[in-house]
């Protein structure tokens, strides 16, 4: 995948039964470096007769180190009750072992825990390490330490490059939880939590830094998901946490152009009938082929009935969508770089024009004009007086690839995460992660559940193509388009009473307004920036 180091983590090391030199040569074979070993704790500060003791263990450790070819050691800061505070005994204790390390050419890296006993913060750590002044010891920064504590980052600054032995990087969940419990369960990749971890990579690339970038990564769903996956999204939340102009920057999308749809060709019939209720008109019909080009406002639904869906797919599947970017040629050079695939033969038997991406399921057009209008003959179009747009796409994935399509969107896109919810299903939990770009034209809802009893995994196990769950079309009046729909004799989705009592006794709509929601089953929501009114289909190809 291009990674160039490993850390050899003692956990691993003492269950494995090779040697250390035969673990070096299996690290060497594969082109790597042995980065750092780790971890070595409750060092400094102890009290005889254990300073010796810990003095012993270090010296054993670096003679395992020198087999196994490792240049670094992290020490990390002391959670032994054992231990005594002080930022001279501890700088004098480094001093020393620095000492030992320098004969046998070992660096010493110390990092503040979190969670450490007296030294939690990287700039009490930092203290120690210039008091210590000592060649072979310097400090390791963390940025899971360093963020799950709100520590200013600017602090970065007052430590000399040359110091930064090594930077391990971490992200994780929002969450008001014991700092160790929160560390050791639940950090993930760059990109994947709700830390700051881009901010803290612009503030150590401040000081020159040049040197190892670590994963370093303490989570339960990771232990048991796809090790590939896993390693995939490793790669990608290194690049982009690369410095700027290393690799070309992220895409920045301008809006969805459309949402293409695969159907079987007995089954034209439904889904034009379906679009002729929504409000849609036939806009255009390709060139070569049978797939047919639907409008309502600005929104483009292309219906394409040459490919072949899968036998157990319904009556038709939205498959991909299309979005309009700042520039393709460059969007696919990121692809390459963060390995995302790049279809080049998904249609059949029909030679490939538009650049088409897929990541989990996910099947997306790269736009970048309107070239891809010139395949179709347009079709004479009644008067149209709408302003629908699209909102959002919901798309359902496995619970394993949740993290990992949020990396996706974050890495390719300039785009960021807005949200993440647990909605209560009555099968279960379903996370929902909410990604838009800045000017907010652009916004895709991923959403996952572990409990195969859920809408969310229901729907996704019948699409075996896309993994499109929904499709969100806004409008600035929805009471007239509404009345269109009743008029066009759209199905929508009833709405009980119980409700609208709920809402009536939440808001104190007026009675107008309550009447005109209650009849036209529109549901109501409020926050400071506004109301929020929406309409639900029936479930469709279900």
């Amino acid at each position: 995948m291009g990674f160039k180091g490993v850390e050899i983590f003692e956990n691993d090391f003492l269950v494995h039964d090779l040697k250390p030199k035969e673990i070096k040569k299996m690290v060497y074979d594969y082109g790597l470096e042995i980065s750092l070993f780790q971890p070595f704790r409750d060092f400094e500060g102890m009290t005889e007769p254990y300073r010796s003791r810990a003095f012993d263990r270090a010296k054993k450790k670096f003679d395992v180190m020198n087999e196994l070819g490792a240049k670094t050691i992290l020490i990390c800061s002391n959670t032994s009750n054992l231990a005594l505070g002080g930022i001279d005994r501890a700088a004098d204790d480094f001093n020393d072992l620095g000492e030992i390390a320098k004969v046998r050419d070992i660096f010493i890296g110390y990092e503040a825990l979190a969670c450490g006993k007296y030294i939690s913060d990287h700039r009490d750590a930092w203290e120690i390490v210039r008091r210590a002044n000592h060649k072979h010891v310097g400090i390791i920064l963390d940025s899971f330490h360093t963020l799950s504590k709100g520590i200013n980052l600017d602090t970065f600054t007052s430590i000399p490059k040359e110091k930064i032995f090594i930077v391990q990087i971490a992200d994780a969940p929002k969450y008001n939880m014991d700092l160790l419990f929160w560390s050791r369960h639940f950090r993930n990749m760059p990109g994947q939590g709700d830390l700051k971890v881009s901010e803290f990579m612009e503030k150590l690339y401040d000081t020159g830094y040049d040197s190892w970038i670590s994963l370093e990564i303490f989570n339960d769903q990771f232990r048991k998901d796809n090790r590939d996956l896993i390693t995939k999204d490793g790669y990608r939340s290194l690049i982009n946490l690369s410095k700027k102009n290393e690799i070309v920057e992220r895409a920045k999308i301008e809006k969805i152009e459309f949402i293409e749809f695969s159907v079987k060709k007995e089954d034209l019939n439904i889904i034009q009938k379906l679009l002729k209720s929504l409000g849609f008109i036939k806009a255009g019909l390709h060139k070569t082929k049978k797939i047919t080009l639907y409008i309502l406002g600005n929104v483009k639904f292309i219906i394409n009935s040459e490919i072949v869906p899968d036998e157990n797919l319904g009556e038709f599947n939205p498959y991909a969508f299309g979005l309009v970017v700042d520039n393709v040629q460059s969007t696919l050079k990121r692809c390459k770089a963060l390995k995302v695939n790049n279809v080049k033969d998904f249609y059949l038997n029909n030679k490939f024009k538009m650049n088409l991406i897929e990541e989990n399921g996910q099947y997306i057009f790269l736009i970048d004009n309107k070239n891809w209008q010139n395949d179709f003959n347009f079709l004479d179009q009644d008067s149209q007086n709408s302003n629908l747009e699209f909102d959002h796409i919901a798309i359902s994935v496995e619970h394993s690839t949740l993290l990992s399509s949020v990396l996706f969107y974050k890495s390719l896109f300039e785009c960021k995460k807005i949200s993440n919810t647990d909605i209560i299903d009555p099968g279960g939990i379903t996370k929902s992660h909410v990604i838009e770009n800045k000017s907010k034209t652009f916004k895709i809802v991923i959403n996952s559940a572990e409990n195969d009893e859920t809408l969310t995994s229901q729907l996704r196990k019948k699409k075996h193509i896309s993994n499109i769950q929904h499709i969100a079309l806004r409008t600035n009046d929805i009471f007239k388009l509404s009345k269109k729909f009743n008029d066009l004799g759209l199905k929508t989705l009833k709405i009980s009473d119980n409700y609208y009592d709920y809402i009536d006794a939440k808001f104190g709509l007026e009675t107008n307004i309550l009447k005109k929601i209650k009849e036209n089953n529109i549901l109501y929501d409020e926050d400071s920036d506004g109301s929020f009114f929406q309409i639900y289909t029936t479930l469709i190809n279900n």
